[in-house]
């Protein structure tokens, strides 16, 4: 590997951890306040701009997985004009099997790049607190991240 590709993959899992903290740091603050959150996205400009992705619909649709659809249909669109970098897509999933903390929840967490790096990333999590009414904070805890081989949707050509 030359110093110029070691130089390109840096940078290239710079700007998937760019989007992947983006999208578990809203994920977090939408925990901490409503104990839930819904399917949404944060997308790289090619300046490394990092914005979450508003999904530009009147009526959205109640299903989350009709509205992740929705939303990687839109970030699709944005990629395929050359408009994005890297991207992200983010959902609250129950796992299958508890991670190693116990924690049955997690963020999952789609990310790709337009060079084709695709990873898909688990991040296990654990609400306690937010009784009486919200006197209580809610606090959100977080388990060790677990990622496999993505699927590229976006930047697929």
């Amino acid at each position: 590997m030359t110093d110029v590709d070691q130089i390109e993959n840096e940078r290239i899992r710079e700007d998937a951890n760019d989007v992947l903290n983006a999208s578990v740091s809203y994920a977090k603050r939408m925990l901490r306040r409503y104990g839930e959150f819904g399917p949404f996205g944060f997308a790289m400009n090619h300046d490394g701009e990092v914005k979450m992705e508003p999904v530009a619909q009147r009526d959205m649709p109640a299903d989350p997985a009709m509205l992740l659809d929705l939303l990687q249909q839109q970030m699709t669109e944005r990629a395929r004009k050359g408009k994005l970098r890297a991207a992200a897509s983010a959902s609250n999933v129950t796992m299958g099997k508890p991670s190693q903390e116990g924690y049955g929840d997690a963020i999952m967490i789609d990310i790709e790049h337009e060079t084709g790096y695709c990873v898909k990333a688990f991040v296990p999590y654990r609400i306690t607190g937010g009784q009486m009414f919200g006197f209580f904070p809610r606090i959100v805890r977080f388990g060790a991240i677990r990622t496999q081989e993505g699927e590229a949707r976006l930047f697929a050509r």
